[in-house]
C-alpha cells in the first residue's frame, strides 16, 4: 500500500466540543527505579547514551508511527533507542502513545483523564482537546485512571520522548486492554481521523515471545515482525488471535497500522530485534523477544500511470448497495460484518471504494480507501459500516436513523496515479488528494460541482484548509494524485 492509503474524505469542516477533562493532576512515575534508574541524572545519561549508540537508519519519508519494546532498560533501551534515534531531528505536533494493560482488566482503550505523566526527566503534557475529541467519538475509548497505575508499559516510552525532543510534544496517553477486531478497528480510524492535518507520531508499546524456547522465540518472532511489516492489519489482528504471532501489544499494533495508514504510511522498516537471552548471553530459562519498527510515507510505490478499470454494471450496483445496507443492520445487530459472496468477476476486483451515507440530504457519514487489499465486494460493506459507526465528526448511527439514510458508493475506474502538474487535474472529472509536508486532504470528484466551486484555485484553497496548511502552500511543493469514479446509490 501506498501513503495515499485511507485518506478519508471530509465534505464538511467541524469543530468539536470537547467534554470537560478532568482536572486531576499528574500521573507520577511509578517504575522509576527499576524498569529504568529514578535519578534524573542517572536517567538522562543512560538514555543519551543508548540513543548516541544506536544505528541510524535510511528512511526516505516522514515517520508516521514506531513500534518499541517495554521492558526494563537493561534489556530492551538499545532496541528501544533504535526506534528513537530515527526521530532526531523531527518535529511533532502531538505523540500517541498506545500500551497494553499487564495489571488491570478492562475492555476498550482509556486515556489518562489527568494533566500528564511526570517522569524523573519531567512532565509530559496531554493534548486535552485531542484526547476530549477521541472520547466523545469513539465509544470503545475513555476516559479512566484504568490501565494507567502501575502501568510500566506506557510510562518506559517517555524518558526517550523526553530526550529526543526539547521540550516534547503534547501527548495522547492511551493504555489498551481486551480488544476484538472491531474495536481495534474503530479506534484505529477514529485516531486516524482525529489526527488528520497535524505532524503526529504514534508508538505502540510492545515485546514479542514470552516463553521458555528460545528457538521457538527467534521462530515465532520471525513471523510476527514480517506480519507487522504487511499492510494488512486484519491479517495482523487474525495471527495475533490465533497465536500464530506473538506480542503483548498486539492490539496496540494493530491500531497503530490502522491509524498510520489513514496518515499516510506506505511503507514500514525494521530497525532492530534481540531478545532477552542474546542480551544477557544465557541460553535457556525465560526468554522475551524485542523489536523496534517504523512507519513511514513513502514514494516507492506511488504509480506514475493510469490504470483503467471497467465500470459496473446494473445488478452489480445494486448488489453492493444492498450489501451495505445490510452490513450496517448486522452491525446493528451483533456488532459483527456481514459476510457476502461476489456475483462477478469484477466484484473480486481491488480497487479504491468510498461509502457516502446521507440523512434528508445531508452528509451523515463518509469513509473509504483509495488504495485497497480487500476486492470490491468485502471493502464496500466494510467501509459502510466505517461510515455509520468510525467517523469522527458524527455520533454511531442508531437505529431509528435506519430509514432516514441513504447509501451513496464510489467505485475507482482508474488506480490513483501521480500527475506531474496541477494543469492535468480536470474538475468534476477527478477525485484529487493533496500531500504537503506530511499532511494529506482528498476530494471526490462530485464534491466542487456539490460546493459550487468554479475554479481550480477554489478547490485547491479548501483542500489546503482541510489538510491544515496555509491556504496557498499547494502552489508550491505540494504532490498531486488524481482518480476517476463511478458513483451510483440508492
Amino acid at each position: 500500500m501506498n501513503r495515499l492509503s485511507h485518506w478519508c474524505l471530509v465534505f464538511v469542516l467541524t469543530t468539536f466540543c470537547s467534554p470537560l477533562f478532568s482536572q486531576q493532576g499528574y500521573r507520577h512515575a511509578a517504575v522509576a527505579g527499576s524498569f529504568y534508574p529514578g535519578s534524573s541524572d542517572e536517567l538522562s545519561q543512560m538514555v543519551e547514551h543508548l540513543i548516541s549508540e544506536a544505528p541510524e537508519r535510511e528512511i526516505d519519508g516522514e515517520i508516521i508511527g514506531i513500534v518499541a519494546p517495554h521492558a526494563g532498560y537493561v534489556f530492551s533501551g538499545s532496541i528501544a533507542a533504535t526506534a528513537y534515534r530515527q526521530l532526531l531531528n523531527r518535529v511533532y505536533d502531538v505523540v500517541v502513545i498506545i500500551a497494553p494493560s499487564h495489571r488491570d482488566p478492562f475492555s476498550g482503550a482509556t486515556i489518562y483523564p489527568g494533566a500528564g505523566y511526570i517522569t524523573p526527566l519531567g512532565k509530559m503534557d496531554m493534548a486535552k482537546e485531542l484526547c476530549g475529541e477521541l472520547v466523545s467519538r469513539c465509544d470503545n475509548i475513555s476516559f479512566s485512571n484504568q490501565g494507567h497505575g502501575q502501568e510500566h508499559a506506557l510510562e518506559v516510552q517517555l524518558p526517550f520522548l523526553q530526550t529526543v525532543f526539547s521540550p516534547p510534544p503534547e501527548m495522547i496517553a492511551m493504555v489498551v486492554g481486551s480488544c476484538d477486531w472491531n474495536m481495534c478497528q474503530t479506534i484505529g480510524s477514529h485516531l486516524g481521523q482525529s489526527l488528520q492535518g497535524k505532524k503526529a507520531l504514534i508508538i505502540a508499546s510492545t515485546d514479542l515471545y514470552h516463553g521458555y524456547s528460545y528457538e521457538e522465540c527467534e521462530s515465532i518472532d520471525k513471523k510476527t515482525v514480517e506480519a507487522m511489516l504487511k499492510a494488512n492489519p486484519r491479517k495482523l489482528y487474525q495471527g495475533f488471535k490465533g497465536r500464530i504471532l506473538q506480542a503483548c501489544g498486539g492490539s496496540a499494533v494493530v491500531i497503530l497500522r490502522l491509524a498510520a495508514e489513514a496518515l499516510g504510511a506506505t511503507d514500514a522498516a525494521l530497525l532492530a530485534h534481540t531478545n532477552s537471552n542474546d542480551v544477557t548471553g544465557e541460553r535457556g530459562g525465560y526468554v522475551v523477544g524485542y523489536s523496534a519498527l517504523a512507519y513511514y510515507a513513502g514514494d516507492a510505490e506511488i504509480p506514475k500511470a493510469r490504470i483503467e478499470y471497467p465500470p459496473l454494471e446494473v445488478h452489480e450496483q445494486n448488489f453492493l448497495l444492498s450489501s451495505a445496507r445490510e452490513a450496517i443492520e448486522q452491525y446493528l445487530n451483533n456488532k459483527t460484518i456481514a459476510q457476502f459472496e461476489p456475483i462477478s468477476d469484477r466484484l473480486r476486483q481491488k480497487r479504491g471504494v468510498f461509502v457516502t451515507i446521507n440523512k434528508n440530504g445531508r452528509l451523515r457519514g463518509c469513509i473509504g480507501a483509495h488504495q485497497a487489499f480487500e476486492p470490491v465486494y468485502r471493502l464496500v460493506p466494510d467501509r459502510a459500516v466505517a461510515a455509520a459507526f468510525q467517523d469522527p465528526r458524527f455520533p454511531p448511527l442508531t437505529r431509528e436513523e435506519l430509514d432516514d439514510i441513504s447509501i451513496k458508493v464510489s467505485v475507482y475506474t482508474t488506480n490513483v496515479y501521480a500527475i506531474k502538474s496541477i494543469e492535468e487535474f480536470e474538475m468534476g472529472k477527478h477525485g484529487i488528494i493533496m500531500i504537503k509536508d506530511g499532511r494529506g486532504a482528498t476530494f471526490l470528484p462530485e464534491v466542487p460541482l456539490e460546493a459550487g466551486w468554479k475554479r481550480k484555485e477554489e478547490e485547491m484553497r479548501q483542500l489546503c484548509y482541510k489538510a491544515g496548511l496555509n491556504l496557498d502552500a499547494w502552489k508550491n511543493g505540494a504532490q498531486f494524485y488524481v482518480y476517476e469514479t463511478q458513483v451510483f446509490g440508492e
